[in-house]
C-alpha cells in the first residue's frame, strides 16, 4: 500500500497507514507476548515435558514482539523503495547472529546462549529498521491528511484485507518452528539439540546471500504485469543469477561444516557439522526459484499463492518431522524439512508456469551445481584429510572452491558475458565487493577470452 500511494504521488496517506499498522502490530504482539509469558509454565510442562526449560521459553517470547514489528519494518522499507534498508536490517540481523550466538556459546552459555545471540539479532535488525523507517517517516510527516475517526480503522482493514494470506503464511511458519522445537524435545536430547541450533547458525551464513536477493526483488516484481514478457525474463534471469551465487556458497558451507563448526564451537559439537551440511541442501532448491518465486508471487499481488505453498510445507512438515524424528533423531528432521519445501517449491514454480507462463532455465541450474560439485570434489579432500590448520583450511579451501567454480562457470556456459557484465555493474555499486568485482570479472574476463581464442584455433585447424 505504501508503494501504492507514493507511486501515485499520495505520499499524505502513508502517515495514518504507518500509524494504524505499527499500532495493530504492537497491541497484537504484546498481548500475545503477556498470555504466553503468564502460561509459560504450563506450556512448557504440556508441549516440551521439560519444566526445568521454562527460562528458555520465557526468553523465546520476546520474539513474539520483536519478529512481527521486524517484518512491519521490513515491509514498509520496501513500501518507500528503500531496498538497501532493507536488505541491511537482514544482513545487521543475521551477521549479529553468525558472531553472537558462537560468542556466547563459547562463553559458556551453551542453548541459553544460542537463544540469547538470536533475540539479541533479531532486536538489532529492528532497531535497524526503526532508524531507516523514522527517517522516511519524517519526510513524508508534512504531507499528512489528518484523516478523520474512521479513516484509521478503513485504512486498518485495507491493510488487513490485502496482508492477510502472507500474515497468515507468517504464523503458520512460525507454527512449524513450535512443532519442530516440540518434536526435538520429545524425540531428541538436548545435545542433539544444541548441535542442530548451532549448525542452524551457520546456515545463517547461507541466508546472507539469499535473503537480500529475495528482498530486493519483491519492489522489482511489484511494478510489472504478472503475464507480461518483461516480468518472464526478469524472472528467468533473476532465477539463474540468484543460483549463482546461492547454490555455490551453499556447497561450500556443506564441503567445509566440519572445519567451520570445530573452529568456532569446538570439537564437543560433533554431529553440527553433518546437520549443517545436510541442511544446506535445502538451498540448492535455488536452482527451481525457490528464492524468487515468493518475491514474485507478493511482488504481483498473487498472495494466495505464498500461504498454499506454506499450508503444503507445514501440511507434510508436521506428520514427516514426528514419524522421521522418532526414527532418525534430527536426521529424520533435516529429511522431513528438505522433503516439505521442495514440494513446497515445486507447488509455486508449477503455478508460475500455469499461470503466468513462467519457466526456469534448467540447463543454467543444473550447469551451476556442476560447477559447484566440480569445485567441491578437491575442496572436500582438502578438509578430510588436511593436517593443517583449521582456520588455514578454511582459507586455502575457499580459495581452491572459488578458483574452480569460477573458472568452471564460463566453461560450462554458466555465465556469458552480458551476465558477467550485467553482476558487474550490480555489485560494483557495493563499495565494500567493488575490489573483489573487479579481480572476480577481471579473471571470468581472461577465462572467456581464452575459451574464444582456443575455439577459433580449433576452427581454423579444422578450416
Amino acid at each position: 500500500l505504501i508503494a501504492a500511494y507514493t507511486s501515485r504521488g499520495e505520499q499524505g496517506r502513508v502517515i495514518p497507514l504507518l500509524r494504524a499498522g505499527l499500532a495493530f502490530s504492537l497491541a497484537t504482539s504484546l498481548v500475545v507476548f503477556f498470555v504466553g509469558l503468564a502460561l509459560a509454565d504450563q506450556l512448557t510442562s504440556l508441549l516440551l515435558g521439560r519444566p526445568g526449560m521454562v527460562y528458555l521459553v520465557r526468553l523465546t517470547l520476546i520474539l513474539v514482539v520483536v519478529q512481527p514489528l521486524f517484518a512491519l519494518m521490513g515491509y514498509a522499507l520496501l513500501g518507500f523503495g528503500d531496498v538497501k534498508g532493507c536488505a541491511m536490517m537482514d544482513v545487521v540481523r543475521q551477521g549479529f547472529r553468525a558472531v553472537v550466538s558462537p560468542l556466547l556459546i563459547a562463553l559458556g552459555l551453551s542453548v541459553q546462549g544460542a537463544l540469547m545471540g538470536y533475540v539479541a539479532a533479531s532486536t538489532a535488525g529492528l532497531l535497524t529498521g526503526l532508524t531507516l523507517l523514522c527517517r522516511h517517516y519524517m519526510q513524508v510527516k508534512g504531507l499528512s491528511l489528518n484523516p478523520e475517526g474512521g479513516a484509521a480503522w478503513r485504512v486498518l482493514v485495507a491493510m488487513l484485507a490485502y496482508g492477510s494470506p502472507l500474515y497468515l503464511s507468517g504464523v503458520l511458519h512460525s507454527f512449524a518452528v513450535t512443532v519442530q522445537g516440540v518434536v526435538l524435545a520429545h524425540f531428541t536430547t538436548e545435545f542433539l539439540i544444541g548441535n542442530f541450533n548451532t549448525a542452524m547458525s551457520f546456515a545463517a551464513l547461507i541466508a546472507l546471500v539469499s535473503s537480500p536477493v529475495a528482498t530486493a526483488l519483491f519492489p522489482a516484481f511489484s511494478k510489472l504485469d504478472g503475464s507480461s514478457g518483461e516480468a518472464k525474463a526478469m524472472f528467468t534471469y533473476s532465477v539463474k543469477y540468484a543460483s549463482a551465487l546461492i547454490i555455490p556458497a551453499a556447497v561450500f558451507t556443506s564441503v567445509m561444516s566440519r572445519d567451520l563448526v570445530f573452529l568456532l564451537y569446538g570439537v564437543s559439537y560433533s554431529h553440527a557439522p553433518l546437520y549443517l551440511a545436510l541442511y544446506a541442501l535445502t538451498f540448492l532448491l535455488a536452482g527451481l526459484g525457490s528464492t524468487v518465486l515468493g518475491s514474485f508471487f507478493s511482488g504481483v499481488g498473487d498472495s494466495k499463492v505464498v500461504l498454499e505453498a506454506t499450508l503444503l510445507y507445514v501440511g507434510l512438515f508436521i506428520p514427516s518431522a514426528v514419524a522421521l524424528t522418532s526414527i532418525l533423531q534430527v536426521e529424520g528432521l533435516l529429511i522431513s524439512m528438505i522433503a516439505a519445501t521442495a514440494a513446497s517449491a515445486l507447488f509455486s514454480l508449477w503455478v508460475a508456469n500455469r499461470r503466468y507462463g513462467l519457466r526456469v532455465d534448467l540447463r543454467s541450474s543444473a550447469n551451476i551445481c556442476l560447477a559447484a560439485f566440480l569445485a567441491a570434489a578437491p575442496t572436500a579432500i582438502l578438509a578430510q584429510f588436511s593436517p593443517l590448520p583449521r582456520v588455514v583450511n578454511l582459507a586455502a579451501g575457499a580459495m581452491m572452491y572459488s578458483t574452480i567454480y569460477l573458472t568452471a562457470a564460463p566453461l560450462l556456459k554458466v555465465l556469458t558475458r552480458g551476465d558477467l557484465e550485467t553482476l558487474t555493474r550490480i555489485f560494483a555499486n557495493v563499495v565494500i565487493l567493488r575490489p573483489v568485482v573487479r579481480m572476480v570479472s577481471s579473471y571470468e574476463v581472461k577465462v572467456m577470452n581464452l575459451m574464444e581464442a582456443r575455439l577459433k584455433r580449433h576452427k581454423a585447424c579444422r578450416g
